[in-house]
């Protein structure tokens, strides 16, 4: 590699423009290279504009921004099929600038050049240092072991089977919501077998839905592909019941990831496979009667839609385990002082006493309550606990949503929150087989612990493939569809899962509880 960079550096002095040619001083002039852009961008790439970036590569080599300028430089050569130029200015870029986060754009560039030209252990290379990097985006690792995947293939002879059955991704893979896109992605891609030694039996077709505008034309797509025999997605409220709609209309199954209420009513081909505010309600309410006992309990919501919503289905499900709730009291969204709130539940009433010069007030709570349910995030919560004791209120259990499944709990609150239980739809130090085999898993792929969203996006990528790995001449969506609804205790990351008559998934949530200071899985 050493030997070709030098050959570039030689051949780009030797190539040096005129005299008379667009030019640079060695000063670092970025304003410059945004003009090359735009004109790039208004114009193409005309001799004139890429003589103007060659310019400004030459004479700028420590440049803040040379890295793009060389991956710029390297696509536009590519694209006129000069594709060792190309390579060496990929080279180049990969050997200056090894920290770039133009990086793996170049590797994979690079990677697709030395694949297409024959030179196969050179485009491996390219694609493991993509395809191994944790930095990289799941997009890129995915793409990048793909094409690792094809390279084995084309080294050992196989042939590429021209009708692979598929299954379609709908994830936002751009804007403010991405990062929870890549979260689901990188569990759908762990269950297809992407970054795996093992053969892949199903193609895995991803659309980027950030824009709701996007979404009729992404299942169309899909759904004309006779190959795709089902689809995962989405996450977003916003869209999960135009894509369910959509899919029910090409008769095309879709396990959605959306909590979005009433989405399995578009019809019988749309599953849900996410926590629900109903599953959290009726299994913190079951285990807060069955394991502790509860009889009566307060209510203390925010006033939006998460803490309304969880509430209302907390008190419904509270009166089918035959318990009361006797008190509730709501709160700004965003407040910082509870004193209002909390007085009102427990109808605490004020005392004072002169001791000397000092006037001592006591509190005297007058409602009494086995628990109090708390459906905020773990900030809020964490910031209420302490108020139980402030105002004398003992022995009262706190109860909270997924919104509390988080370390910080524990370091906001400390001791105000010991003996707390909540639920979440996955956690990742449960000692349940299937979900210490995901975590070990995703950790040993992506270096990182796994959160519920790719818990939740494997398992429903599983259960699709499962169903679409029957598939034989003749095995059509309707089979996929009735396989779906057929499964029974599938074992995966989130406990094992069945669907109802409804299409929804129904599992055991986890448990989780504050002890010694420690989130742990109640009863573990």
């Amino acid at each position: 590699m050493r030997k070709a960079i030098i050959a570039l550096l030689a051949l780009f002095f030797l190539a040096a423009p005129a005299a008379d040619a667009f030019w640079f001083t060695g000063k670092d002039k970025s304003d410059d290279l945004v003009v090359i852009f735009e004109e790039l961008d208004l114009k193409g790439a005309d001799a004139e504009t890429v003589r103007k970036l060659e310019g400004y590569v030459y004479s700028n080599p420590r440049s803040d921004y040379m890295d793009e300028a060389l991956l710029r430089l390297g696509r536009i050569y590519r694209d006129r099929k000069e594709v060792s130029k190309a390579a060496e200015t990929y080279r180049l870029l990969l050997f200056n600038f090894p920290a770039s986060k133009f990086r793996h754009d170049a590797w994979i560039e690079l990677g697709l050049i030395e694949y297409r030209t024959g030179r196969l252990d050179n485009a491996r290379e390219a694609f493991e240092a993509v395809s191994g990097d944790v930095d990289a985006s799941i997009a890129q690792r995915a793409k990048a072991s793909r094409f690792l995947a094809e390279i084995e293939k084309a080294t050992f002879g196989i042939a590429v089977p021209s009708n692979l059955p598929a299954i379609g991704v709908l994830l936002p893979l751009k804007g403010d919501y991405a990062a929870f896109g890549e979260d689901a992605l990188s569990g759908i891609l762990l269950a297809a077998g992407i970054f795996g030694p093992r053969e892949q039996r199903v193609e895995v077709i991803v659309k980027d839905v950030s824009d709701q505008s996007s979404v009729s034309r992404a299942v169309q797509e899909l759904a004309s592909n006779g190959r795709v025999l089902g689809i995962i997605g989405p996450l977003m409220s916003s869209n999960a019941l135009d894509v369910a709609r959509h899919a029910q209309m090409h008769k095309l199954p879709v396990i959605t990831l959306s909590q979005k209420e009433g989405v399995t009513d578009a019809g019988d081909y749309v599953f849900r496979n996410f926590l629900t505010p109903e599953d959290q309600a009726r299994a913190l309410a079951r285990h807060a009667a069955d394991a502790l006992g509860s009889t009566r309990f307060a209510v203390l919501h925010p006033q939006n839609s998460y803490g309304v919503e969880l509430a209302r289905r907390f008190e419904m499900a509270v009166k089918e385990n035959g318990g009361t709730v006797v008190r509730k009291a709501s709160y700004p969204q965003g407040s910082t002082d509870f004193t209002d709130a909390i007085t009102r539940v427990f109808g605490v009433q004020t005392k004072e006493r002169q001791e000397g010069r000092r006037v001592i007030r006591e509190f005297e709570p007058t409602i009494e309550v086995d628990a109090l349910f708390i459906p905020d995030s773990h900030e809020q919560a964490a910031l209420i606990a302490p108020y139980l004791e402030y105002f004398s209120i003992r022995d009262v259990r706190l109860l909270g949503a997924n919104g509390w499944n988080s370390p910080r709990l524990v370091e906001l609150a400390g001791k105000n929150v010991e003996g707390a239980v909540f639920v979440d739809g996955f956690y990742a130090l449960s000692r349940r087989s299937g979900t210490e085999e995901f975590v070990r898993d995703y950790g040993d792929v992506f270096g990182k612990q796994p959160g519920i969203l790719s818990a939740h996006a494997f398992d429903s990528a599983r259960m699709l493939l499962h169903a679409v790995a029957a598939s034989v001449p003749g095995y059509g969506r309707e089979d996929v569809r009735d396989r779906l609804s057929g499964l029974r205790e599938f074992r995966g990351a989130t406990g094992a899962t069945s669907f109802n008559p409804r299409r929804e998934a129904v599992k055991r949530l986890f448990i989780l509880t504050v002890e010694n200071g420690r989130i742990v899985e109640a009863g573990s």
